[in-house]
C-alpha cells in the first residue's frame, strides 16, 4: 500500500485503532465522565490483506494528529470517524457515521498486477445499535450498520454500491481492575453487485492466461471476528494492540480468480497521546 496524502488518513488511521478517549474521571454521582474533547497524536501500524481475500498483506504506519468531540449529536473520532447521533438511551442508538479505509496499489501485489490500483474506501450511512445490557462486566450490543460505498484516490470519486455489516460487539473496560480494557467482535458482511465488482470483477482489458475475465455477482461478502486491547500508561497516553480473522468461504465470488485465500488475518498495534482537553466532562457512554 502506498499513502498518497497522509492527511486524508488521520480519521482512517484512527478508526483501524479502535481510538478511546486517554482521561476518564466520575462524577459526584459516580458516572464516569470524559473531556467533551481532545487533540491528540495517533501512531502506530497495520498489517493487513490489501482487500478481502488477497494473499498478500501490506504494512502501513503514521503518526498523525486528531481530534476527539463528544457533543450530543455530533461526535468525532471516538468509535467512528464522525457520527451524528440522533437517538441515545439506555437501550438503543440511531446514528449516521463516516468510515474510510486505506487504498491497495495493484503493482505491489502479483493477483492484481496490471489492473487499476484499489482506492481508499469511504462508507456512510445509519446505524442502530441494540444495547443488550452488561454481560460478564462489559457492554453487549447488536450493531446494524447500512452504508454507501464511495472509492476515491483524491482527483476523483466513484460509487461502490451498498454495504451491510450486523455484528455483535463486546466492550469491557478495566479488566480486572487494571487500566486495560478489551473490545471484540463478530459478524457478517452483504454487499451489492458494484462493491464486490469493485474487489474480484476482472474486465476482458485485463484479462491474461492465469486471470480470466469475470463478472461478479453481489451478496454475501465474508465473516470477521476482531479482538482489540488497549493500556493506560498515563491519564493521557494509551497503547493498542488488537488482529481480526476474516473467513470468506461461500462468498458470492468465491469464484473469481482474485479471491485468492478463505481465510485472512490483520494485526495492528499503537498509541494515542492526548495534548490538549477541554475543562468541560461528558458522560464517558459519548
Amino acid at each position: 500500500m502506498i499513502v498518497r496524502n497522509s492527511l486524508s488518513a488521520i480519521a482512517v488511521f484512527a478508526f483501524l485503532l479502535g481510538v478511546e478517549a486517554q482521561a476518564q474521571d466520575t462524577n459526584p454521582n459516580g458516572e464516569a465522565i470524559k473531556p467533551l474533547w481532545e487533540l491528540c497524536v495517533v501512531g502506530g501500524g497495520i498489517y493487513t490483506p490489501d482487500y478481502p481475500a488477497a494473499d498478500k498483506n501490506s504494512l502501513r504506519s503514521l503518526v498523525l494528529p486528531y481530534v476527539v468531540y463528544r457533543g450530543d449529536i455530533l461526535r468525532l473520532g471516538s468509535d467512528s470517524i464522525a457520527k451524528g447521533v440522533f437517538i441515545d438511551n439506555d437501550f438503543t442508538e440511531l446514528n449516521v457515521s463516516l468510515e474510510a479505509f486505506f487504498n491497495a496499489n495493484s503493482d505491489d501485489n502479483n493477483t492484481r498486477r496490471g489492473m487499476p490500483d484499489l482506492d481508499y474506501l469511504g462508507e456512510i450511512g445509519p446505524q442502530v445499535k441494540i444495547k443488550f445490557g452488561k454481560l460478564y462486566g462489559g457492554k453487549i450490543e447488536l450493531q446494524l450498520p447500512v452504508r454507501a460505498v464511495v472509492s476515491t484516490d483524491f482527483s476523483r470519486i466513484d460509487r461502490r454500491g451498498y454495504l451491510f455489516n450486523p455484528k455483535f460487539y463486546y466492550q469491557r473496560q478495566n479488566v480486572f481492575n487494571s487500566a486495560i480494557n478489551v473490545n471484540s467482535s463478530i459478524g457478517s458482511s452483504f454487499a451489492t453487485k458494484e462493491l464486490h465488482q469493485y474487489f474480484y470483477g476482472v474486465e476482458p482489458r485485463f484479462a491474461t492466461a492465469v486471470r480470466p475475465a469475470y463478472e461478479a455477482d453481489g451478496g454475501y461478502l465474508g465473516s470477521a471476528i476482531t479482538v482489540g486491547l488497549s493500556y493506560s500508561i498515563t491519564d493521557r497516553v494509551r497503547a493498542y494492540a488488537g488482529g481480526q480473522v476474516g473467513y470468506y468461504g461461500g462468498a458470492a465470488n468465491e469464484d473469481s480468480p482474485l479471491f485468492r485465500q478463505k481465510v485472512n488475518s490483520s494485526a495492528h498495534i499503537g498509541f494515542t497521546w492526548s495534548l490538549f482537553q477541554s475543562d468541560t466532562r461528558v458522560r464517558s457512554n459519548r
